[in-house]
């Protein structure tokens, strides 16, 4: 913890999270630090927020999955991150006929040319709308380079002119984007659901922009830091420290300081007042505009602006199931080199998971399931540690059985997490329980501790189209230098957010306004 902090800076940061680092580097690179002073604050003791890793015993494990090539603005921030890069198969499916007990699995290679000739010798029948697709998605893709955060009105025309596809596809989810190459094989369907998934929602719900982008960014290049990703927030918080940024750990903001409708600093919950020319929140936006803010004043100020707040919809939360076993499986021979498996019956499972979810229900079956599996320590050389991924799922009760009961509170996490486990065993390693050695679990309440957000969300804001893209929260709140960066949720969205800020503050001296750095 800094322990000369200054009364004022020049920008406030809430939220030690890959945003609010990236944001914090962001402006300590283009301020001097002893004129326009930045200062992060975390209610957490370290920062990093999803992004991290842990131990349990001797095992290593991850919070996050993989990222995509993200040595451009690793660079500009002038930071080093030994990254292993995933070769051979990118993602597993193991699509599953539990009335048979047959699985059929199907391996996606990595690299985008890669999995287009894939698709092509396994559907011959579909080639035509196979190159159709990959055509119009990489199109679709290289146009995110012409749209600009706020545009001005020309911009606005040129964008028109630029970016036709995107606009034809802004309000469509990936599945209706799917639908115009007609493809005949169900299985392409299914292979394209991956993509989709990494977004937290199914394809039927998830704006057609963004499985698009996954793809293409994903494929291109996959890693995982070698030290586990703890490394990201480690690595930053150090780079911020050398351009001369102030760091506050555990430390809650309770409100931001508001004075003509202009933010002018923050209060914490020890009393503590920090002053400053911008204040960036990072937070979960229904917290940082509904709590800091405050509902009254949103909507004093800008109806249309807190109306939006009270209805984008967070992402689901989730259940996530962390094994450390022993080396007598060799997961290796079974193929969890890989970056990401998927066991799933298919047939629009996950959607009819959402539709129960938002019903408040939990849906458990050994007949219909999907579970995403991966195993971070198989390609870095460490000891064998799987982590299954449930979603979606609700807060519901957890917080409360966890801080009243957590006899019961462990009883009911374990009981889930070994339904999962099971079918885990049963159609994708066999053996599996007889090799765990460390068991540990983290339930929706899990999220909604280290997030801060009261649904434990675990994606942020949920990319339906109607809130997504255009459709997002804008960064620039109605509160004079008030802002909150939204751009997508994963490392590398995050770490694009934080520049896309401080360029917006700067009136465009960093980015020249554009979405997307690089």
């Amino acid at each position: 913890m800094d322990k000369n902090i200054p009364e004022r800076v020049s920008c406030i940061v809430i939220g030690g999270g890959i945003t609010g680092l990236s944001t914090a580097i962001t402006w300590a690179k283009n301020n001097p630090s002893d004129e326009k002073p930045v200062l992060l604050l975390e209610k957490e003791p370290g920062l990093g927020g999803y992004v991290t890793s842990f131990k349990r015993k001797d095992y290593l494990f991850d919070t996050v999955q993989l990222i995509p090539d993200s040595f451009a603005v690793l660079k500009y921030f002038g930071i080093d991150i030994d990254l292993k890069q995933f070769e051979g198969y990118y993602a597993r499916i193991f699509l599953t006929d539990t009335t048979t007990g047959k699985v059929k699995c199907i391996a996606i290679p990595s690299g985008v040319e890669a999995f287009r000739t894939f698709l092509l010798q396994n559907y011959p029948n579909d080639e035509k709308a196979i190159n159709k697709y990959f055509i119009y998605a990489q199109k679709m893709f290289d146009e995110l380079f012409h749209l600009k955060v706020e545009p001005t009105f020309f911009e606005i025309l040129n964008i028109l002119f630029k970016c036709p596809k995107i606009i034809t596809q802004s309000s469509k989810t990936f599945r209706q984007f799917l639908k115009r190459f007609h493809f005949s094989e169900p299985e392409i369907s299914e292979i394209f659901d991956v993509f989709a998934a990494f977004s937290g929602l199914p394809s039927e719900r998830v704006a057609a922009l963004l499985p698009v982008s996954a793809m293409t960014v994903s494929l291109q290049g996959s890693y995982r830091p070698y030290k586990g990703f703890i490394e990201f927030p480690h690595k930053m918080k150090v780079r911020l420290k050398e351009l001369g940024g102030h760091i506050l750990t555990n430390t809650t903001v309770e409100k931001i300081l508001i004075e003509n409708n202009r933010a002018i600093g923050v209060q914490c919950e020890n009393g503590k007042r920090f002053y400053a020319d911008y204040v960036v929140t990072t937070i979960d936006p229904k917290v940082g505009m509904q709590k800091l803010v405050g509902k009254e004043l949103l909507q004093k100020q800008s109806p249309s602006y807190a109306r939006k707040v009270d209805t984008a919809k967070m992402s689901a939360s989730a259940f996530m199931i962390n094994l450390g076993l022993d080396e007598e499986i060799d997961l290796e021979a079974l193929g969890f080199n890989c970056g990401y498996n998927l066991l799933t019956t298919g047939k629009g499972i996950f959607n009819k998971l959402y539709k129960t979810y938002e019903k408040g229900d939990r849906f458990m079956s050994k007949d219909e399931f999907f579970i995403p599996v991966i195993c971070p320590s198989l390609p870095l050389g460490k000891k064998n540690a799987l982590t299954m991924f449930v979603y979606p799922a609700s807060v519901g009760d957890w917080c409360t059985l966890r801080d009243n009961d957590y006899a019961a509170y462990t009883k009911k996490k374990t009981e889930i997490a070994q339904h999962f486990i099971g079918l885990v065993e049963q159609y994708m390693i066999p053996g599996l329980c007889k090799h765990i050695q460390v068991m540990d679990i983290a339930t929706p309440a899990t999220f909604v501790r280290y997030s801060g957000s009261p649904t434990g969300s675990k994606f942020d804001m949920a990319p339906y189209p109607t809130n997504f893209g255009k459709n997002r929260l804008k960064m620039r709140t109605p509160i004079k230098n008030l802002f909150q960066p939204k751009f997508s949720h994963g490392i590398w969205p995050c770490l694009q957010a934080g520049i896309q800020v401080v360029d917006m503050i700067m009136d465009r001296k960093i980015m020249g306004g554009n979405s997307r750095y690089g």
